[in-house]
């Protein structure tokens, strides 16, 4: 024999060892027969050749097989040879003195002596027989069929093969004496493909690593071959689609080692159903043109495994999706005129058989306007309540501009895509070219999606007054509208507070709209339940509920769409009121982009409340400066349009507060006119309205600013402003000496935190209510203090600088102080005597622990007392 065909191969270079494939050989010696099966370069080799490699001792015998083993003296020569070649087989044994007869398939006293030198042997002997289905005489397959139904009990046989061996097996499985390891197993995972790569010097992300590792389906084969063709440049920023169509490497070898060991009319059949991701018998049938469709699959999953059976019954297979793609694209390059064709017939028995998906997406691919039009009437709107919106924008780029501008359903579709995409103004236009196309006798359907796309314009608008307007028109039939029609006349009855109808009306959305598996309209519920939740107080339901949504949103591709921005805002939200800042900015930057990409002019209702909270964690978290301008601008680009309450509330009292801290009293004003016109009389104004005449010191004004929310007489519309209320009552106490009165006031904060689990207003207090809140700890109560710690964890993490307690004239003195000026001209400017000028900056030198002027304007800044309005004030 020569020796490379019983020496063990040397895996190759950069080889990535996979633990647990080994482990299922290591577990595999105590069983009889271990047998392997997987398309040509899944790594079977590979994998014994590592696994006899690793596990070192000479009693394993190896014979690689090929084709000149037909040859039956030559098969059982092989055999033998490689036995004897172990330590496995004493000197004595027979097996080294057996002559191969001339014709051993014959000879059954030579095959018995074989089976009985193996039972004699002292301990088991393991035998590996690499590329089995090379042996297709069936003289030498029947000698392997004796060894393994006489079972000889000291051979360990491990054989691997590409496609199902015809042997005896089914005693054996019966017996539990096989172990089979199939190419599922044997498809390299994501951390084994990270393993592969970074073993070549190739940096990929992981989005990258995952999706290569989809193209290649794990195939071992595959995965080398693309590391070859990426280490060329050492870093892919993106593997195409059809990496396999494109890559001359990976094309070759299917061709190679797949296509040129099948028949010419195998081949054909391949070309013809590579068309789709999945066919049945059915399909393929009507795809080739071949009665022995089923048949021909069958044959063909057995010789190559690189097509296989999806169910147990037979009746669907796949194309292993790199062969797939070589074949489709040789397909479309050598006949494109047949590929359309195919997807044409493709698109109709899809169609026939009520499966909208792959019948829109094959429509599209044959480029028929005429069948694509008509599959979009009957499929689209229900394709987009469901999210296929990637899928169905696709198709009517496919038509045109032109196609969708005369026909109003496409074009009230395009609308609703646009609306997701967040792009209202594009969805406008939509609305106006259906309006032009609108027949004399519109269908059902066309009335109720004018009226979904007209109600979901007016959200994203921010117009509560149109809203309810244009909600009334809302059909719930037909039956498919019927979900997304309750959801819109819920979310009508949320913005204008209507909340236990709101909850009724869209918790029945979401069950309908589940059961007729309309999956993106389920999420839209979703998120209108957890703006439910949030109105009510209830923020841990609500990060729940749109942490479900988020999830969703990115299993099902939806991560830029308008409920993805509604998911991250809601998000956002929540880790603002538990002080995580930082989650706050990231899911406040994640939700900017959707609500920036869209026409800023009718995306203001989301933008208002995504920049607020943007702001607000810039604020406490880096440049207090950029952080409130950023809440103050996104005030002003709201002009007059009416907004929900919630969102005109959240920017109010975060923009005065912010303005209030900076000392910014002009800015702090507006905010306060603007809470008057938008939520007059509101607990939240009047919150304001305290803040700013504590700020003025004047205490008794304040105490009694705020004492009418919480006498419960202000309605708030944030429920964690009561917290606010309180703890502004407990420092205007203090400023007043009132002990009792702020611990009182004090402890009804955190009870109503406590119970909201809000931690933001408590984080963030006055100095002199935190140093109350420290002076009280370890008399608190248990389930109090716990919560206390909490907050003072959290003000460590952020670093909480303490406030400075300025009052205004204060504020205005230092705001000049890094000018050039003299205490007569700041006096001058500010129409105040020099000596009340030396009052109020001896004043500031205290409350900021400075002695010289310019170490108190070093400390305002860093402590964001002096921002940006410096430089223009100097």
């Amino acid at each position: 024999m020569p020796s490379p065909k019983l020496d063990v191969p040397v895996p190759p270079a950069r080889l990535v060892t996979r633990p647990r494939l080994l482990d299922l050989l290591d577990h595999a010696r105590d069983s009889l027969v271990t047998l392997i099966t997987a398309p040509a370069g899944a790594g079977k080799t590979v994998l014994l050749a590592d696994w006899v490699r690793s596990r070192g001792g000479d009693e394993i015998a190896w014979v690689a097989l090929d084709s000149d083993d037909n040859d039956d003296g030559r098969f059982w020569s092989a055999l033998l040879e490689a036995l004897c070649a172990t330590s496995s087989v004493p000197r004595d044994n027979p097996l080294r003195s057996l002559a191969v007869p001339p014709n051993p398939y014959a000879d059954h006293g030579f095959l018995a002596d074989v089976a009985d030198a193996l039972d004699d042997l002292p301990a088991p002997a393991v035998l590996i027989l690499d590329d089995v289905h090379e042996v297709t005489n069936p003289k030498p397959v029947w000698g392997l069929k004796f060894l393994l139904r006489h079972q000889p009990v000291n051979l360990r046989l491990i054989l691997s093969t590409r496609h199902e061996a015809h042997l005896p097996l089914a005693r054996l499985r019966l017996a539990d004496e096989l172990v089979e390891i199939g190419a599922d197993a044997l498809r390299f995972s994501v951390g084994e493909t990270r393993q592969l790569l970074d073993a070549s010097g190739i940096e990929l992300g992981p989005n990258e690593v995952r999706m290569l590792v989809e193209q290649t389906e794990g195939w071992a084969a595959g995965l080398r071959l693309a590391t070859l063709s990426l280490s060329d440049v050492g870093r892919s920023e993106r593997l195409p689609a059809d990496f396999a169509a494109n890559d001359r490497a990976v094309s070759d070898y299917l061709v190679d080692e797949v296509l040129s060991r099948l028949p010419a009319d195998m081949r054909a059949f391949l070309r013809a159903i590579s068309i789709c991701e999945q066919v049945s018998t059915e399909l393929a049938t009507r795809l080739s043109g071949r009665g022995d469709a089923g048949a021909l699959l069958e044959t063909i999953a057995e010789r190559t495994s690189l097509v296989h059976r999806v169910d147990g019954a037979g009746h669907g297979y796949r194309v292993h999706a790199l062969l797939r793609s070589y074949l489709l694209a040789d397909l479309v390059r050598q006949a494109p005129d047949r590929a359309a064709h195919l997807h044409r017939v493709a698109a109709d028995w899809f169609a026939d058989h009520d499966q909208p998906v792959p019948a829109l997406r094959h429509s599209g691919e044959s480029r028929d306007a005429a069948r694509i039009t008509e599959l979009l009437h009957r499929f689209a709107v229900g394709l987009v309540l469901d999210g296929h919106h990637e899928l169905v924008r696709t198709v009517l780029d496919v038509l045109g501009a032109r196609a969708i501008v005369g026909d109003g359903l496409l074009a009230l579709v395009s609308a609703m895509l646009h609306l997701e995409q967040g792009n209202p103004a594009s969805a406008e236009r939509d609305l106006t070219h259906a309006t032009a196309a609108w027949p004399a006798e519109p269908s059902a359907d066309l009335v109720a999606l004018r009226g979904l796309v007209r109600v979901r314009l007016a959200q994203f608008t921010g117009d509560i007054e149109g809203l309810v307007r244009v909600t009334e028109d809302v059909r719930a039939e037909p039956a498919q509208f019927e979900a997304a029609a309750l959801l819109q006349r819920g979310t009508t009855l949320l913005a204008v507070g209507s909340r236990p109808a709101a909850r009724k009306m869209v918790a029945a959305a979401y069950q309908l709209a589940r059961d007729q598996g309309q999956g993106y309209v389920a999420v839209q519920s979703l998120t209108t339940l957890a703006w439910l939740a949030a109105a009510e107080g209830n923020f841990s339901l609500m990060v729940t509920l749109a942490t479900t949504a988020d999830n969703e949103n990115a299993r099902r591709g939806w991560c830029r769409t308008a409920e993805a921005a509604q998911a991250n805002l809601l998000l956002g939200y929540g880790a603002f009121l538990r002080a995580d800042l930082a989650g706050c900015l990231h899911h406040a930057r994640r939700a900017a982009p959707l609500v920036d990409q869209g026409d800023p002019a009718t995306m203001l209702g989301m933008s208002l409340s995504v920049e607020t909270l943007r702001g607000a964690a810039e604020f406490e978290l880096s440049d207090r400066g950029a952080g409130a301008q950023r809440i103050t601008a996104a005030r002003l680009a709201t002009g007059n349009t009416r907004f929900t309450a919630e969102q005109c509330a959240l920017c109010a009292v975060l923009e005065h507060r912010t303005a209030t801290l900076l000392g910014r009293s002009r800015a702090a004003g507006e905010a306060l006119r603007w809470a008057q016109m938008v939520i007059p009389e509101s607990a939240e104004v009047h919150l304001m309205r305290a803040r700013a005449q504590l700020s003025l010191g004047r205490r008794e004004a304040a105490g009694k600013a705020i004492q009418s929310v919480l006498d419960g007489l202000a309605p708030a519309i944030l429920p964690w402003s009561v917290i606010e209320a309180w703890l502004l009552d407990s420092e205007v106490a203090l400023s007043a000496g009132n002990d009792t009165h702020a611990r009182r006031s004090l402890r009804m904060a955190l009870s109503i935190a406590q119970r909201l689990e809000v931690f933001y207003p408590v984080v963030f207090a006055a100095p002199e209510v935190t140093d109350l809140l420290t002076s009280r700890l370890g008399k608190l109560g248990k389930g109090t203090e716990a919560f206390v710690q909490q907050v003072f964890a959290l003000r460590r993490a952020l670093r909480v600088p303490p406030s400075v307690p300025l009052t205004s004239r204060e504020r205005a003195v230092l705001r000049l102080l890094p000018t050039l000026r003299s205490f007569d001209e700041i006096a001058e400017d500010l129409t105040i005597s020099a000596n009340t000028v030396k009052t109020h900056v001896r004043a500031i030198y205290a409350k900021l622990g400075v002695t010289r002027r310019r170490d108190a304007v070093a400390v305002a800044i860093e402590r964001g007392l002096l921002e940006n309005e410096t430089a223009s004030t100097s």
